[in-house]
């Protein structure tokens, strides 16, 4: 059994989640093993967090919250656009691969809870620190607009390049076991594909717009 650390039982459960979240993933993880890594019995556990799903939602929402500042700083610097979606990207990754189980918790929720979930993320980072994701993303895509007219970015739809953007980012994170299969990397040779990941998606995107804007 895992040693438990921090000041309180609500931590050492918490950070025991998190580590086998990191590992299993929710539907993995039995609540069982998080009581034994946290070093307490099954009981205990339930009068901390009713349910697996209560305290996935948890950590999830404090990953966010470490997240956003992150991606948000670069999407707000003052610097030209290219130069910011390579920021932006380099930051989603490193983010993403502190918390690898961001993106299908997500797709959970959103299949599950729709715009319930969606409004509960605006309204939890427009209050703790002052803009929302659509805000960021708003000003960020009046930004490409203007590059576009004056020729630093191609015409190409924005929806469909930011989507590019994203999914470039957070694919590797959804399909890691199938990726695993079919390139045949251990857990060791995936980690080493996401740190070549950083690099490559940048200079992917930055031959796409290139290639686009002489068509």
């Amino acid at each position: 059994m895992d040693k438990p650390t921090g000041s309180s039982t609500r931590e050492r459960i918490k950070e025991a989640a998190r580590r086998i979240f990191v590992q299993r993933g929710m539907a993995g993880t039995r609540m069982q093993e998080i009581a034994d890594a946290a070093g307490i019995n099954k009981a205990m556990l339930h009068y901390y967090f009713r349910s697996k799903e209560q305290l996935f939602e948890l950590i999830f929402m404090e990953a966010i919250q470490e997240m956003f500042p992150k991606i948000e700083k670069e999407l707000m610097a003052d610097r030209p656009i290219r130069e910011k979606l390579y920021a932006f990207m380099k930051a989603y990754i490193t983010q993403l691969r502190k918390h690898p189980y961001i993106p299908l918790f997500v797709l959970h929720e959103m299949n599950s809870g729709g715009p319930q979930f969606l409004e509960k993320i605006q309204k939890l980072e427009a209050a703790e620190h002052g803009r929302s994701p659509k805000q960021v993303l708003g000003r960020l895509f009046r930004e490409m607009r203007k590059a576009q007219k004056e020729g630093e970015l191609p015409p190409y739809p924005i929806r469909h390049l930011w989507t590019n953007i994203i999914a470039l980012c957070v694919f590797p994170f959804l399909a890691k076991p199938m990726l695993q299969l079919l390139l045949k990397m251990d857990n060791r040779a995936f980690d080493a594909f996401l740190d070549e990941r950083i690099e490559l998606a940048s200079t992917f995107l930055n031959m796409a717009l290139t290639n686009t804007k002489h068509q």
